[in-house]
């Protein structure tokens, strides 16, 4: 067996085991990135509800707290943005469903209900004059 045929399948394995552990590496990434933020948020929190707690004990002055208080709140604030974005799409699509399920599906001939997608009415064949089309997921 000559070298370059076993240089050149080395290379191969090397890539291939590349693409194929790609995903896995990139998910560790992510979910480490997520935790990361989760525990700043986290000791945000806790700084805030340590810092109420001082100050009702008498730990800290009025002047030291409004300052103080008005930081952690900020800092607060910046982790719960894309918590509220996601939220609202949420919401957005709970709205769209109930919208699409309030409206009347029957049959216009007999008045059955028709399921989504269907071109006729199961119970009295009559062709549908709009096809009801489901709700597409993203």
């Amino acid at each position: 067996m000559q070298i370059s045929t076993l240089l050149i399948g080395i290379v191969l394995l090397v890539v291939a085991v590349y693409f194929v552990s790609r995903p896995f590496l990139e998910k560790d990434k992510k979910a480490a990135a997520s935790s990361v933020q989760h525990g700043q948020r986290e000791a945000v929190l806790s700084a805030l509800r340590d810092l109420d707690f001082d100050f009702k004990t008498g730990k800290i002055s009025e002047e030291d707290y409004q300052p103080l208080r008005a930081q952690l709140m900020v800092e607060a604030a910046q982790y719960m943005e894309p918590d509220k974005k996601d939220d609202e799409q949420l919401e957005a699509l709970i709205q769209s469903r109930r919208k699409i399920q309030s409206r009347q599906l029957s049959c216009p001939s007999c008045g059955k209900k028709i399921v989504l997608g269907d071109l006729f009415c199961s119970s009295c064949g009559a062709r549908l004059e709009v096809r009801v089309e489901a709700v597409s997921q993203s």
